[in-house]
């Protein structure tokens, strides 16, 4: 499963396989494409309209802002009800490799649950962690803008 993802996988986490990813992360994935959106919108309306929205920038689904050009699956551990794969990671046009853990979760078949970025490349713990810290900088540019009108 984790193959077939990366496999097929192109930079952009709005085009992931919905069907390879649990419920909760497919659910996340939607709300921050919809969040981009709603940014966009409450830019356009704004005393500030040229101001660039909120997106949700750089590779997700890896460790290193810039993504992979390639990757190997290393090792998988299964232990009730999930399982941690070890992914190999490369970045061939900055010469730079390392490792991260697949958290599958199984929902009627194996789907990934979350990316831990194990080497910290990021400044972030992993994928469910960029994810709530682009919820967070959605919220507070609602607060934001509702307030100064």
């Amino acid at each position: 499963m984790t193959k077939e993802f990366f496999s097929s996988y192109r930079g952009d986490f709005r085009q992931a396989d919905r069907r390879l990813l649990s419920g909760a992360l497919a659910s996340a994935l939607q709300s921050a494409s919809e969040g981009e959106k709603e940014s966009a919108a409450r830019v356009k309306a704004s005393e500030f309209p040229n101001d660039k929205p909120l997106i949700l920038e750089g590779e997700i689904f890896a460790g290193l802002y810039e993504g992979f050009t390639g990757y190997e699956v290393a090792r998988e551990n299964i232990s009730e009800g999930q399982a941690v794969v070890q992914v190999r990671f490369r970045n061939d046009n900055y010469n730079v490799s390392w490792m991260d853990d697949v958290v599958l979760v199984d929902e009627d078949g194996w789907k990934i649950d979350d990316v831990r970025y194990t080497q910290k490349l990021t400044g972030l713990l992993g994928l469910r962690d960029v994810l709530l810290e682009f919820e967070g900088s959605l919220a507070s540019e609602a607060a934001s803008m509702a307030k100064s009108q």
